[in-house]
């Protein structure tokens, strides 16, 4: 029988998502799902600083996304056969949307990433994704945006446009364009968020799935020239940051712990704390990078951590 997506969406997260039931669990068992869910944020907040660390690294965006992709599919290839039934059952479609988590939003995101803040970065892709899921469930489903979406929705937007406009007249070149390829990688990601929800995939065979094509179609994007890549030109030395952060974490821990966190705590909670990436991220860029945090990035960020966190219990 052909899946549909339901009428509640959930809200896109830097991993695999899966459902989950708030249930009363001892303590215990609450401080493990938080720990896991500790170990997400900072891998998320990893993600957009190794985004914005590559452009002054010999490693190239497509460099950073085959470690990406590499370290998964090498590491999850004993679980491959297990889960081959299941990958054969999927949908065509379900895949394509699915695939939208990988290198659209791996390659829009990192781009975006080379010309504005760390803290812009970090925000856009925790925050605007609600946005583009309720539209693309809206034109693709015909779902009506439910009016208890308003108040969250107008929250973020009101959080993005604060920060955007605080420097409007202060714009460096490129900042604009990068800010448009961050809403691309966020649409992207709300493509793989409804592409979950359709599919109904374990996070294992969708890590496989993802690692596994993702990988195979961007050596022979490479291969072919489209896209560069400095393969031999740098260290392992150099390379070992995005292989923990990128490889490892992203890939691997990311996908697994989140999905744990979800089976001790529900949907909701790992939702509403990753929604505190983004200001993890703008605080951990003031001392890598040395990036201001102004007043306007703080509220746009609590405005929009304000609207994320409403809009999973709305």
């Amino acid at each position: 029988m052909e899946k549909t997506i339901s009428r509640t969406i959930p809200q896109p997260t830097l991993g695999t998502t899966t459902q989950g039931t708030t249930t009363l669990s001892p303590t215990p068992t609450l401080l493990k799902g938080y720990m896991a869910m500790g170990i997400v944020l900072l891998i998320w907040s990893g993600f957009s600083l190794t985004a914005r660390a590559v452009g002054s690294s010999p490693l190239s965006i497509a460099d950073m996304a085959l470690i990406r992709f590499a370290v998964p599919l090498i590491l999850l290839a004993p679980m491959v056969m297990p889960h081959l039934k299941e990958i054969r059952t999927a949908r065509f479609s379900d895949i394509l949307f699915v695939l939208l988590g990988g290198i659209p939003f791996l390659f829009f995101a990192s781009w975006g990433a080379q010309t504005t803040p760390t803290a812009y970065v970090g925000t856009i892709l925790v925050g605007t994704p609600p946005f583009f899921i309720a539209i693309l469930a809206c034109l693709i489903y015909r779902q009506p945006i439910p009016l208890t979406k308003a108040m969250p929705l107008a929250f973020i937007f009101a959080g993005i446009v604060v920060m955007l406009m605080s420097n409007k007249n202060n714009f460096p070149a490129g900042v604009s364009e990068g800010i448009l390829y961050l809403l691309a990688a966020s649409l992207s990601w709300a493509g793989y968020s409804i592409g979950l929800k359709r599919a109904g995939l374990k996070p294992m065979t969708v890590a496989i799935i993802l690692s596994y094509v993702s990988f195979f179609i961007l050596l022979g994007i490479v291969f072919l020239g489209f896209t560069p890549s400095n393969l031999g030109s740098f260290s392992m030395e150099e390379a070992l940051p995005f292989i923990l952060v990128q490889g490892v974490g992203v890939g691997v821990l990311a996908t697994i712990l989140f999905s744990y966190a979800i089976s001790q705590l529900g949907s909701s909670q790992p939702a509403i704390i990753g929604a505190l990436s983004s200001g993890l991220t703008a605080l951990l860029a003031v001392f890598i990078f040395n990036e201001p945090l102004t007043i306007a990035i703080v509220t746009g960020i609590a405005l929009t951590v304000t609207g994320v966190i409403l809009s999973h219990r709305s």
